[in-house]
This record gives structure tokens, C-alpha cells and sequence, in this order.
């Protein structure tokens, strides 16, 4: 076999990733490049390459203090009155299901703040403030320009999702409803540890003793500490891109209406130039 060529298992230790995450990536959304062959996928490793230099420079961290006012927020919106009202998907949740959903949207969003000031130079200002009343139908609240704020010209929707996952799913009621559906949706992976509220809480008086017992014990794990969180953008599609599916690799869509609207990461738009005629339109 040529030198740049590599088969999935050498392939998933050159990139040193999750074996699920190589799977996803590379079968699901095929934004990894490969080949087939007689039943078996082949990698180039110039390709290899090209995927984990463009997830480098999409992949912004955010800081401890930026995860506590993401949390703060979060939890602000889990106990506001509209806060079961959501997309529809799941059924009641509690408040600590409801805070753990948010805060994962939230820190999607400081993200793609943070990598649109970083790397194209511009500002865009979140709405950060708890509406009891109403779900905020669009993410961006306005845009910097000559110094000054402006609202948005377009409707932007940041989805987010975990590191693993490589499909934008959008409920229906975000897609179609002219009153929630947004011209742009933009699609973030985010590494948040799944006990990372564990990992706040390890050094409190109450929770000390926990985090003891599981330090000095053999066969338990350890609650590690939480020091930042990545946040990968991976891409972002327009309204009319989207498709009208029942299911996805591995999840079949349930309840009325039985369908979402879907992207794939490998279908999305991700390259510099078009992040930045997706800027000359904000």
C-alpha cells in the first residue's frame, strides 16, 4: 500500500480521535475524504491532513469564566416561564435537563462570537438578556459597524450539537414558522464534559468528600477538573439548503410531524471565502 495511503484503523490513530467520532465523521457527513474498495475505506493522508488543519482553525476555546456566565444564563432560562415551551422534541424536563440543554446552545453561540471576532474581525453582539415571556427567535441581536451596532439584516440561528454528532437537525417550528425560522444556520460542536457541573462542584465543602472517596478509591472514576471548553464551528447553511428527512444514520425521527430538516457537515459551507460572503451579508 503507498505511504499515503491508510486504511480506517490507521487512519483513526493518525488523526488520534474517537473510533465513533471517526466513523461519524468519515461514513456519516463524509467530511472526511475517502475511498472504497472491495467494501473497505481507504484515507489519503493529504486529506487527513486538510480535515485537521480546517478543525484547528474552526475550533475556538472559551475559558472557565466564559462558561460560568454561559451556565448563569442557562440556568436563568431554565427557570423562566417559557422555558418548557421549546422546540418540541422531548417531553417535560426538569430543570437541571433543561439548564444542561441551554447551556449547550449558549456556549455554541459565544463561540461562533468569539471565532467571527478572531478570525474575520467582527463583532456581533448576543442577546443576553432572559425573555420570560418569549423565545428570542434569532441568535445574533445586532453587528459592529463604523463603531457603532445595527441590527441584523438576515435572521441567524447558531445550532449546536455534541463533538461527536455531524448533522444540523432543525424541528420543524424553527424551519417553518415565519416567525422563528432564520435565513442562516450556523452548526457548532461543543466539548462540554457530560458531568461538568460535577467538575465545578468538586472542590465545595459539601462535594469534598465525594471527590476524596473517588481519588482514594480503586474502580471508580475520577471527577477531573474543568479548566475550558472547545467549541468547534463546523459550518453553517442557508434556509433553502436544508432537507426534509424522517431520520439520520443511526435516529429515527419521532413524533408529529415525524420529520426535521437536515444538514450534514460534509454538505456544508466552511471555507474562509464563504464565511466571508456570509459576513457581507450580516
Amino acid at each position: 500500500m503507498a505511504d499515503n495511503l491508510l486504511n480506517s484503523k490507521e487512519a483513526r490513530e493518525y488523526l488520534n480521535i474517537d473510533q465513533k467520532e471517526f466513523e461519524n465523521y468519515s461514513r456519516n457527513s463524509k467530511e472526511i475524504k475517502s475511498s472504497e474498495r472491495s467494501g473497505k475505506y481507504f484515507f489519503k493522508k493529504e486529506d487527513l491532513d486538510s480535515w485537521n488543519k480546517l478543525k484547528e482553525s474552526r475550533t475556538v476555546i472559551l475559558s472557565l469564566s466564559e462558561y460560568e456566565k454561559c451556565f448563569e444564563f442557562a440556568i436563568k432560562m431554565a427557570y423562566s416561564t417559557k422555558a418548557s415551551h421549546g422546540t418540541g422534541i422531548r417531553g417535560v424536563r426538569s430543570e437541571v435537563q433543561m439548564s444542561d440543554d441551554f447551556i449547550l446552545g449558549v456556549l455554541a453561540e459565544h463561540g461562533v462570537q468569539k471565532f467571527l471576532r478572531d478570525k474575520f474581525k467582527v463583532k456581533i453582539e448576543l442577546d443576553m438578556v432572559v425573555h420570560p415571556e418569549y423565545i428570542t427567535p434569532q441568535d445574533f441581536k445586532s453587528i459592529q459597524e463604523n463603531g457603532k451596532n445595527r441590527a441584523m439584516k438576515i435572521g441567524v440561528a447558531v445550532k449546536s450539537s455534541k463533538w461527536k454528532n455531524c448533522f444540523n437537525i432543525v424541528p420543524p417550528i424553527e424551519y417553518e414558522n415565519d416567525g422563528r425560522k432564520s435565513e442562516v444556520y450556523i452548526f457548532a460542536r461543543v466539548g462540554l464534559p457530560s458531568d461538568h457541573l460535577f467538575r465545578i462542584l468538586r472542590d465545595h465543602s459539601f462535594f469534598k468528600s465525594v471527590k476524596d472517596f473517588l481519588e482514594k478509591s480503586d474502580g471508580f472514576r475520577k471527577i477531573k477538573e474543568l479548566k475550558e471548553i472547545p467549541v468547534w464551528i463546523a459550518g453553517f447553511s442557508y434556509h433553502d439548503e436544508l432537507e426534509k428527512r424522517t431520520s439520520v444514520p443511526g435516529l429515527e425521527f419521532s413524533g408529529n410531524p415525524n420529520y426535521r430538516y437536515v444538514k450534514s457537515v460534509g454538505d456544508m459551507h466552511n471555507s474562509d471565502k464563504e464565511w466571508k460572503e456570509l459576513v457581507k451579508k450580516l
